[in-house]
């Protein structure tokens, strides 16, 4: 049985997303030697540290949730995460932010709790729903569980009645508001090109090769090239959650970690999907997100590799974008490149 192995921002989750420009830092002097000393250096540091969280409780489904059209987390058991999820890397800067949910059904989540007289779920229930809680922590490097502000409450429709209009289907999706402030601004992917206009052929041979060089720096425990490709992506996550410094040291060592993993077994790129987030200008390849799928590889990057005896697995997140002040308009000089 494979044991799923993810460190903090992989999912980098992926998922991982925008970075601001270091104004001190280019990517050429980044390696794994230096990477985390020079995140830190280049990161402003805030006296008050707004932090934005979202608390989720479903019934019958399960789901993922994206921020701005980026994804932040997903749940496909029947557990609910009571912690909370942190969304402040998906939130570029001040102003009106957009939350998407996308429900799911349970499967055979129940036969496997319950046993094999439970029912099998293949659509959504007249019962599913989702009730998220939109939470403000006012100063981050001072919290108190105390001081938490829920700004917003959401509930899906017929959430009290067993009326759920997504009764029957497969997949149901709804989207809402809220504001935040923030101290920061990040460019993110705004500045991207929206890759979802440019020729689907051509785009997924780009993708391709950035997977498959991907693959080969991981074959070739290549860490300096992994440093310089995900720096201004953890920087990012780094500045917009306010990372001390015992915290950057330790996310680029958990990180590095895997790139240094002996006897990678890569497995084959195929089956996968070509997906879009940040509204176009965010391109990859994963794995379905439906019940279809071998239960491992739900909603995953379509690069992996085994290791340890095939007992564990790793799944780098690998979101891809091409900034517009790069770009020619020649799609077939289109250069990916991960985001920031």
């Amino acid at each position: 049985m494979l044991k799923e192995i993810f460190i903090y921002g992989c999912f980098f989750v992926v998922s991982l997303g925008c970075a601001q420009n270091n104004k001190n830092t280019t990517q050429e002097s980044i390696t794994i030697n230096n990477v985390a000393d020079k995140m830190w250096e280049d990161m402003p540091k805030y006296a008050v540290q707004p932090m934005y969280l979202l608390r989720i409780n479903q019934e019958y489904c399960t789901y993922e949730v994206l921020v701005n059209d980026f994804p932040v987390y997903k749940n496909y058991d029947l557990g609910v995460n009571a912690t909370g999820t942190k969304i402040n890397r998906a939130i570029l800067n001040s102003g009106e932010q957009t939350v998407t949910l996308r429900m799911y059904p349970i499967g055979n989540l129940e036969q496997e709790a319950y046993g094999d007289e439970m029912p099998y779920y293949k659509t959504l229930k007249g019962g599913s729903s989702m009730r998220i809680e939109v939470i403000k922590i006012p100063d981050w490097k001072n919290y108190d569980i105390a001081g938490e502000e829920i700004i917003k409450v959401v509930t899906t429709e017929g959430f009290d009645t067993n009326k759920f209009p997504g009764a029957g289907l497969p997949y149901y999706e709804f989207t809402f508001s809220f504001t935040a402030e923030v101290p920061y601004e990040n460019e993110g992917w705004s500045n991207g090109v929206d890759l979802r206009k440019v020729d689907t052929t051509i785009l997924i041979k780009k993708i391709w090769n950035y997977f498959k060089s991907e693959q080969k720096v991981l074959e070739n425990k290549d860490v300096d090239s992994d440093a310089k490709a995900y720096f201004n992506l953890f920087a990012r996550e780094a500045k917009s959650e306010y990372w001390d410094k015992i915290k950057v040291e330790r996310v680029c060592n958990e990180l590095f970690k895997f790139n240094k993993i002996a006897g990678k077994e890569f497995q084959p790129l195929k089956n996968y999907e070509l997906v879009f987030y940040g509204g176009g200008k965010i391109a990859t390849f994963k794995h379905s997100s439906g019940l279809d799928i071998d239960s491992r590889l739900r909603g995953r990057s379509a690069l992996y590799f085994l290791y340890d005896d095939q007992s564990r697995v790793y799944f780098p997140g690998i979101y891809l974008y091409m900034d517009k002040d790069k770009y020619n308009d020649k799609e077939e000089e289109l250069q990916l490149e991960m985001i920031k």
